[in-house]
């Protein structure tokens, strides 16, 4: 989809275990197990060695671990109880289940697993995090350039989109969920999956950029001072947010996260198809303000505010597109994830680890499928320094600078998988030339330690400072909190 093309298959649910040793005889390996779950915004993707080919992190002594969920209206539509959503996240624990009950006979540790997982992937890792209904099956946790707290990630909880997808698809009888559901079930996957976007409505591009179908939050059909209705346990009943207020998440369990410099250059490819889109924002600079500021009578001015500080006196085109990569990418990834590290700093019990990927190469993935001439790190390229890919024949100088972050990024992600920590100090390892400290839990609002990733390793302090604060004092004024 990312090309404007589907290809695919309802018999999905597959996973792909790689690994460099097998249990013979006495020999038992046990080595640590990385599963990794594939981004696509909830609707595209899968787990082959297209995109994520194994070579560079099976060759740290880990196991890897790749599997495919349920997308689209497949794996997200939700309809009430008898089709409460959120299948393809509970795809996501079966193959965890899996891989507790099967991963010994590939020479992996069943109580030594981290998930790790980029966008779409990276949410719903942290939605992981969040569920009780995944607790006890993963020991580490990575998420890459996604968050559960990022607007994309979650959808309003209805049946609406549901009831819209079956009137597009032809459907003409009652407003009944059990008769709209039966329907849907007769239609072919590929038609449901190439229906899906013309559920969208102006609102939904508002939100969350377009995508259907996304998680939801469970047992939104049910009425208050009435017996729940659940026919399968629920992944979860509340919003991250609500949950983050009340602390309930996994809090053993080490994370690892943390974004690109320049996250919303993925979004010039749509604005080079769509370059009304421009003059759209111009007319309606609104629509950017994030749905979750609580300024229903302050709206105008919050836009301006928020105009005034990323653009100045520019207008929305092309003179300023460097100035639009930077909101968004605030808006859609940097916010949330700052949000995400400082409530596991805060109130997890585990060390908290957040990097900024800002080494601009040629393994850069996103860049390289898009066509992207610009400069910066755009959204999901620092996929080509984990995971092989096999449809860019690049030869590398093993002396190259690429060859060097890749082998850093690598060393450092199978570390943290082996010992909860990238950079352990009883390794002296000279290709980790920097130590990786941790958020300091103490001191959240005010300091937040990174590692920036670049040509070398450099610990730093509050990434993107002045964003950081203007984001900070909207969220601390409007809705009392920046947290």
């Amino acid at each position: 989809m990312i090309l404007d093309t589907f290809k695919g298959n309802e018999d999905c649910l597959f996973l792909n275990v790689f690994t460099m040793k097998l249990p013979k005889g006495e020999y038992n390996p046990q080595l640590p197990v990385m599963v990794w779950m594939h981004g696509g915004g909830y609707s595209f993707g899968s787990g082959n060695t297209f995109l994520y080919g194994p070579d560079y992190l099976v060759a740290e002594n880990v196991v890897l671990v790749t599997l495919n969920y349920r997308l689209g209206p497949l794996g997200f539509l939700t309809a009430g109880p008898d089709a409460p959503g959120n299948q393809g996240l509970k795809d996501q624990i079966l193959a965890l289940k899996w891989v507790r009950d099967h991963i010994a006979d590939f020479g992996g540790n069943p109580n030594q697993v981290t998930i790790f997982g980029e966008s779409a992937g990276g949410s719903s890792v942290q939605m992981l995090l969040l569920s009780p209904l995944a607790k006890g099956l993963f020991h580490r946790a990575i998420s890459e350039s996604g968050s559960a707290l990022n607007p994309w990630a979650m959808s309003e909880s209805s049946m609406t989109r549901a009831y819209r997808l079956a009137a597009n698809l032809g459907y003409v009888g009652a407003n009944d969920t059990e008769e709209i559901l039966e329907f849907l079930r007769r239609v072919p996957a590929m038609k449901l999956v190439e229906a899906a976007p013309t559920t969208l409505t102006e609102e939904d591009f508002r939100n969350n950029v377009g995508l259907p179908f996304v998680p939801v939050v469970e047992g939104y059909w049910n009425k208050p001072g009435e017996q729940p209705i659940y026919y399968e346990a629920p992944l979860i009943t509340e919003s991250p947010e609500e949950m983050y207020n009340q602390h309930k998440f996994h809090k053993n369990i080490p994370y690892m996260t943390g974004y690109n410099t320049h996250e919303g250059m993925f979004f010039i490819r749509r604005l080079r198809k769509n370059p009304q889109l421009l003059d759209i924002i111009e007319k309606d600079f609104t629509r950017l303000v994030p749905r979750d500021l609580n300024v229903t009578d302050d709206r105008e001015r919050v836009t301006r505010e928020i105009r005034q500080f990323y653009l100045g006196n520019k207008q929305v085109g092309i003179e300023s597109v460097d100035e639009m990569i930077a909101l968004l990418t605030d808006l859609m990834f940097v916010h949330g994830i700052r949000r995400t590290v400082r409530n596991h700093a805060k109130y997890g019990n585990m060390p908290v680890y957040m990097y900024r990927f800002a080494f601009d190469g040629a393994l850069g993935l996103y860049k390289r499928m898009l066509g992207l001439q610009r400069p910066g790190v755009c959204h999901g390229d620092e996929l080509g320094y984990l995971f092989k890919f096999g449809f860019f024949n690049l030869s590398l100088d093993p002396k190259s600078m690429e060859v060097l972050v890749k082998n850093r990024m690598v060393r450092m992600w199978t570390n943290f998988a082996k010992y909860g920590n990238p950079t352990p100090q009883h390794l002296n390892d000279d290709l980790l030339n920097t130590t990786w400290s941790p958020v300091d839990p103490n001191g959240v609002m005010e300091s937040l330690s990174f590692m920036d990733i670049t040509t070398n390793l450099q610990m730093k302090n509050n990434p993107e400072l002045e964003r950081q604060q203007f984001w900070d004092y909207m969220y601390e004024h409007y809705n009392g909190n920046a947290m």
